[in-house]
């Protein structure tokens, strides 16, 4: 196992801001050469610290109007089957199993609002769900 150390936090800070940032501005920003910066990030790749690199985009511009969030009673037998449903949904962008009242916690995207209604009825079949629909975002980090 890799064991990572301020350098290594300072590169992955680098990349959260900007993952195409180049190896030799890395090297710039640490005090490292390219080489080592180089393989620095493979050390961090396979030890599984870097488990990919993304684009920001921007979902509004690409037709997604409407964020929410629904919150999910899920009955341990149908946990198996929710989990197998929500692979399959590609609105879903993150789905966490939480403590409370409610089990699931999905953040979901759609074009509108009755594609978002098709939806939860069809979260209906495994339990009760409550939805809040967000107006606007004032803080989003990754």
């Amino acid at each position: 196992m890799y064991n990572i150390d301020n350098i290594d936090i300072q590169i992955l800070n680098l990349l959260k801001m900007d993952a195409r940032t180049p190896l030799d501005e890395l090297a710039s920003q640490t005090g490292l050469t390219t080489s080592v910066i180089s393989e620095r990030l493979t050390n961090l790749e396979n030890s599984g610290y870097i488990k990919g690199y993304h684009a920001d985009i921007d979902l509004e511009k690409i037709g997604y109007k409407i964020k929410a969030f629904v919150l999910m009673s899920v009955l341990p037998d149908d946990q198996r089957r929710f989990y197998d449903f929500i692979q399959k949904k590609d609105c879903i962008l993150e789905c966490s199993h939480i403590t409370g009242q409610f089990s699931m916690l999905l953040k979901v995207i759609f074009p509108t609002t009755s594609e978002l209604d098709t939806f939860i009825g069809e979260l209906q079949e495994f339990g009760k769900t409550e939805t809040q629909v967000v107006f606007s975002t004032v803080l989003e980090r990754f």
